[in-house]
């Protein structure tokens, strides 16, 4: 259906939402026709948000151009009758990023609303989109996050070990990891601290979810094998676990079915950091004994984590299906000429940022349990390294949750006003980034922050998970622009608002791509997704993008360094390297969805386009 004609959203929601838990009409919220995931999208001139714009965001388009100069434009709506017009001067040429050269059409001022508007430009139409007074996106953050329900495993029983490191079995529930079948310790960490902190910061959002399921419940369910990877025995925690032994991923001396990896310092402190969270969860959910349990079984890993030896793991140590999760992974693996190199090597976020983490929730949990520990923890919280420290964060740098963890709860006895502030400078610096070329990009294309020494450093900033990543600073704007707004810094706060919502322009269309990355919502969504548990793509699953790092064996991509880093994506087939799904990706992707959903048009009227 064309997204100009008016249909009756509210009314289709609930039996749609229950059409597609009865397996019914998968299809149904999937791209309109004339849709297309084959390259040939990008024949467009256009570059929008396909879902649409908040009335009070920054509504920003492209229009490919190589000549700069001026460009008049008109905004026309579904009738065709112009409403808006204007001329850019905006030019960017030969964007780094991707190698495009185009004007930005500001429409932010424009403050009509409606669906099927549609930018003319030299004669030429836009895809269509709409403006709306809260949220376009529908129902983006029920199918997200309806993504974890249909990606479980339950009650799995793991009992080969790489090496016959040791014996047992192993049983418990799991989201399977993302395009693979099994569970990587670190990722459900990160997956379960977005979830569980969209929990704390907005509690409403627990039962808010139109699946049948709670943010609790679903946390529940995927952190479970947490408990159990410290073996009876062991001191450390297993960093992955898998069902599936290829030839391409030996788990010596098994040929065939599970393999369980050898245990790791880094997979211990998500333990902690994951199990004291959740104690929290239980609290509020009156399960006083099971918030005991997890809060003991969190201490003892914490302790474990800090008084055994460090132990990090290489290639051979993990086993099966998958990749490895080292320390240090753009150092210690090389992925152009594919080699591996020391995991352990130095460096601040190999278990730095780990440990960290892991004090920040064991002490709020202690704080909160009023438990004696807490004035001691405390100490260690202040004290630290990475206290303050607000970075990019993704599986393998975690500082930066520990930090946001903090100003979520804000605990009696710690000022908080250094986090705040480098909050804020690195707010500031992503709003500066996005100044440079496509308006939803936080990065810096230019950064060598990834360089290791191998063939990969040619552009290796668009490495897997590049859509996530970009999420997740959308993450730290939001926090920094409800900051500002208990500050009562009004125009600030708008300001890291709108800005937060750039980045989902971004996901949502305004890429260089010209794709909606999340299957089924938009005009030109993306319709193959690596994903080896669920056929499809269901809506609401996103791919993690565009990747310049880690494509070397995946023959849908193309080879390497030929395209700048935003288009290195595949146009064909459903290859890992840029079309995979993740439950980190997909879990950033709810926090945004929702708090898009139910808080952006708030933070947006602050300070509304044209006061």
């Amino acid at each position: 259906m064309p997204r100009g004609e008016e249909v009756d959203v509210s009314a289709q929601a609930a039996a749609i939402g229950r059409l597609l838990r009865a397996g019914l009409l998968i299809g149904l919220l999937a791209s309109p026709a004339s849709a297309v995931d084959d390259g040939s999208q990008m024949d467009s001139r256009f570059r929008v948000n396909y879902l649409g714009y908040f009335r009070d965001a920054d509504k920003i388009a492209l229009f490919l151009a190589e000549q700069g100069g001026e460009k008049p434009w008109e905004l026309v709506d579904a009738s065709g009758a112009v409403v808006a017009s204007g001329v850019s001067r905006d030019h960017v040429a030969g964007d780094f990023a991707s190698g495009d050269s185009f004007f930005r059409i500001d429409l932010t001022h424009f403050t009509g609303t409606g669906s099927g508007f549609r930018l003319r430009v030299d004669g030429q139409r836009s895809e269509p989109f709409d403006i709306t007074p809260g949220s376009p996106y529908s129902r983006l953050e029920d199918e997200g996050f309806d993504f974890f329900r249909d990606h479980r495993t339950e009650s799995f029983t793991f009992d080969q070990f790489v090496h016959d490191w040791t014996r047992g079995r192993i049983t418990g529930n799991f989201w399977n990891d993302a395009g693979d079948k099994g569970s990587y310790t670190t990722n459900t960490a990160m997956a379960a601290w977005l979830l569980m902190n969209l929990y704390e910061r907005y509690p409403e959002a627990n039962t808010s979810f139109d699946t049948g399921v709670s943010l609790y419940d679903e946390v529940v369910f995927g952190t479970d094998l947490v408990h159990k990877v410290i073996l009876p025995g062991q001191k450390l925690a297993i960093p992955k676990l898998h069902t599936h032994v290829p030839e391409w991923g030996p788990c010596p001396p098994h040929t065939g079915g599970n393999c369980v990896s050898k245990p790791e310092t880094k997979a211990t402190f998500a333990v902690a950091r994951t199990l004291a969270q959740l104690a929290r969860l239980h609290r509020a959910e009156g399960r006083r004994d099971a918030a005991d349990r997890a809060f003991a079984m969190a201490r003892t890993a914490l302790d474990n984590a800090l008084t055994e030896p460090r132990v990090c793991r290489g290639f051979e140590d993990f086993g099966g299906e998958g990749g490895i999760y080292p320390d240090n992974d753009n150092y210690s693996i090389w992925r152009h000429p594919k080699s591996f190199r020391e995991p352990c090597h130095p460096g601040r976020d190999n278990t730095e940022d780990d440990e960290f983490a892991a004090l920040v929730e064991v002490f709020l949990t202690a704080d909160a349990m009023s438990d004696e520990s807490a004035a001691d923890l405390r100490e260690k919280v202040v004290g630290h390294a990475r206290f303050a420290d607000i970075a990019e964060f993704w599986w393998a740098a975690v500082a930066a949750t520990g930090n946001v963890s903090l100003l979520t709860l804000k605990p009696e006895g710690i000022d908080l006003s250094a986090v705040r502030d480098h909050l804020f400078r690195y707010a500031d610096e992503r709003i500066e980034l996005m100044g440079v070329g496509y308006p939803g990009v936080s990065k810096d294309a230019r950064s060598d922050r990834w360089d290791s020494g191998d063939l990969d450093d040619v552009d290796n900033n668009w490495r897997w998970g590049s859509n996530r990543n970009l999420l997740d600073d959308g993450i730290l704007l939001v926090v920094a622009a409800e900051e500002k707004r208990d500050a009562g810094e009004r125009e600030a706060a708008a300001r890291y608002a709108r800005h937060a919502l750039r980045v989902m322009d971004y996901i949502l269309g305004t890429n260089a791509m010209a794709l909606s990355m999340v299957s089924g919502f938009g005009e030109n969504a993306v319709e193959r997704v690596f994903d080896s548990n669920v056929p499809g793509p269901d809506p609401g699953n996103m791919v993690l993008g565009p990747n310049d790092w880690t494509n070397v064996d995946d023959p849908d991509m193309p080879p390497f360094g030929s395209r700048p880093g935003m288009k290195m994506m595949s146009t064909t087939g459903t290859g890992w390297a840029s079309r995979e799904i993740s439950i980190d990706g997909n879990a950033s992707l709810v926090w945004m969805a929702w708090w898009a959903e139910h808080e952006a048009a708030d933070l947006l009227a602050l300070d509304p386009p044209g006061d």
